[in-house]
């Protein structure tokens, strides 16, 4: 009997289902699990020929299904089966053995890096695109249901949110650039949900590539999405969209959510002091700027270091009611000014530039021929010659042309603007200060 019927046969409403059965244009009323029990698909998702294809490639054979959901999601009988792209392979080589596991099974020391997909060479995956996309609408679902259980004083369990923070973990593993291209990329507007899911997932991206282990890196990705969970218990007029600056006796009442929100999260069940403590240093500076307690250099945990980069990026990619947004490239570069003056851990900006490039993933750019494109691909060595993408499809590898010149260029979907060099060297900004409102 295979691990899926096993696993299924431990839930009476549970049945195994294979995925040549899954019925095109279903849709997904439960969150599907692979055989291990980790989210693939979450609720709300629209089964597409290359999502399929895309979990057969991925050598998913079965998905551990509700048995009420079993004849909405199989393929009625009609004399077809469902194409695969070719046999099972025979053999897996180490880091495909280590995608097959379940986060859960990750062990201490051994770096995540080292088991990255090395996909520089390929295009996005558009069934890739939509797990990625039913993991972020799972997370406003759970945030939801958490909010309710904030207002009832009843929130117990977050297993939900790490389970969530497995699943883009794998998501990085599988494909770094995509994930972090799809789900960090600005947008014209963030809800605390979708900010909360996008520091989560670069979080992570910037300890695997800090060289941190797989339950070090589910541990970031649990306090990312839950860092600013105390909001939600606060004066709403705090995070009012459109609003302006805060005021000095608002600011004060501010600062104190880091603690608010690691107090709604210490009777909950399967939270380890890692994440509550990173949840109360997020905001803190590495010169010692920060708050809640202006705690200075490595007395603030590494976690929180990195969140706290991680975090410093979203502010600035993303405008507010008294500010626009920067365009990536001129997000990061102030902040390699702003690191220059201690502002943030040096060994966390580095990791966060190899992350990146000098050109985010996700942001858009010119070239000298006056052709657009989308950064989709870092660069295989150095930060300034990444791969692109043109609207028609066209692929740039601009190591292959080195004497190419890029022009980032604001998106005027997500209210960007270009930062002047005269105003970055003569600009103290302090990321502790700086508001990111709905």
């Amino acid at each position: 009997m295979n691990q899926a019927a096993l696993a299924a046969r431990g839930k009476s409403d549970m049945v195994s289902l294979p995925i040549d059965e899954l019925q095109v244009g279903a849709i997904c009323r439960f969150p599907l699990e692979d055989d291990n029990g980790l989210l693939l698909l979450g609720a709300g998702t629209a089964i597409t020929a290359d999502l399929i294809r895309g979990l057969q490639d991925r050598e998913i054979a079965e998905l551990a299904v509700r048995a009420d959901e079993v004849e909405t999601l199989r393929r009625q009988s009609d004399g077809t089966a469902g194409a695969r792209r070719g046999p099972p392979k025979s053999s897996r080589s180490a880091s495909q053995k280590f995608q097959a596991e379940h986060p859960s099974k990750w062990s201490k020391g051994v770096p995540l890096k080292q088991n990255l997909v090395d996909r520089h060479d390929e295009p996005y995956n558009n069934s890739r695109r939509e797990v990625l996309r039913s993991h972020v609408k799972l997370a406003r679902d759970q945030f939801e249901k958490i909010g309710i259980e904030l207002a009832d004083s009843k929130l117990k369990t977050i297993e939900a949110l790490s389970d969530l923070s497995a699943a883009f973990a794998t998501a990085i593993l599988d494909d770094h650039d995509q994930t972090i291209a799809d789900v960090v990329a600005a947008e014209p507007s963030m809800s605390f949900t979708d900010r909360s899911v996008k520091l989560g997932v670069l979080g992570m991206a910037i300890g695997t590539e800090m060289g941190l282990d797989g339950p070090s890196i589910l541990e970031i990705g649990t306090a990312g999405l839950l860092h600013d969970i105390g909001l939600r218990t606060m004066d709403p007029a705090l995070t009012v969209t459109g609003r302006g600056p805060l005021d000095d006796e608002e600011m004060w009442q501010y600062r104190k959510h880091p603690m608010v929100s690691s107090l709604c999260l210490q009777e909950t069940s399967r939270i380890s002091r890692a994440v509550l403590s990173t949840i109360e240093q997020v905001h803190e500076q590495y010169d010692g700027s920060g708050y809640p307690f202006g705690i200075v250099g490595k007395r603030v945990n590494l976690y929180a270091r990195i969140l706290n980069v991680a975090d410093t990026y979203l502010r600035l990619t993303l405008g507010t009611s008294f500010r626009q947004a920067l365009v990536p490239h001129d997000a990061l570069g102030l902040m390699l000014h702003l690191a220059q003056h201690q502002v943030f851990d040096p060994e966390v900006i580095r990791a966060f530039l190899r992350v990146e490039s000098l050109f985010p993933l996700g942001s858009r750019v010119k070239l000298e021929d006056e052709v657009i494109a989308c950064v989709i691909r870092r660069p295989r060595s150095g930060y300034a010659y990444p791969v692109l993408q043109t609207s028609d499809g066209t692929r740039i590898d601009l190591q292959n042309q080195t004497e190419a010149m890029l022009q980032p260029i604001a998106d005027p979907q997500c209210n960007q603007t270009r930062l002047p060099q005269n105003m970055m060297q003569d600009l103290r900004w302090s990321p502790a200060d700086e508001l990111v409102f709905e």
